[in-house]
């Protein structure tokens, strides 16, 4: 005679992908559209190439925002008197997810490296765990104010976006260009 049946396994949820550990490796503008072959800089990794002109795909483990070879894609926040307030450094086309306080949060899939991260105005970075969707859904598009960070962009676009309080702020970033 056999027990009572055992009752069946609980199926176990997936274990949640790892945290990015650094180096990051990232997509950049650059100040130049190609490699410096004679003094090339130890961070780049590869080239890459799109409809805008060659990229650099770096190794860090910070933003560059103050870089001589990267340079990042800016995101400001400014004031209902179009003053900028902060502005933060994200990779090249990073879909943007969040903003909680002074951390704006993306997603990158690409060169590499996946997953979410946070960066603050100074350029740390933390990788995230997130299904936040982008940052621009449900956003109001409005006019961009003359931002000096944006002053020879022809791409700059403004919006009003929810943070993690609920809280109405006013951000500008670059599209990508076309």
């Amino acid at each position: 005679m056999s027990g009572p049946a055992a009752p069946a396994a609980a199926s176990a949820a997936p274990a949640p992908a790892e945290l990015a550990k650094p180096p990051y490796r990232f997509a950049f503008a650059s100040k130049s559209d190609k490699p410096d072959r004679k003094h090339p800089d130890p961070r780049i990794v590869e080239w890459g190439e799109d409809g805008c002109g060659p990229y650099p795909v770096a190794q860090v483990e910070a933003m560059p925002l103050r870089d001589a070879v990267l340079l990042p894609d800016w995101v400001v926040e400014f004031d209902d008197k179009d003053r900028e307030i902060q502005r933060w450094g994200r990779p090249m086309a990073a879909e943007l997810i969040g903003l909680d306080g002074a951390r704006l949060s993306f997603r990158v899939d690409a060169h590499g490296q996946r997953g979410e991260f946070a960066v603050d105005p100074a350029g740390a970075l933390q990788p995230l765990r997130s299904e936040a969707k982008s940052l621009d859904v449900g956003a109001r598009q409005i006019e961009c104010p003359a931002l000096p960070t944006f002053a020879e962009s022809d791409y700059a676009q403004c919006f009003i976006v929810k943070d993690a309080a609920g809280a109405e702020r006013r951000l500008a970033w670059e599209a990508p260009c076309t």
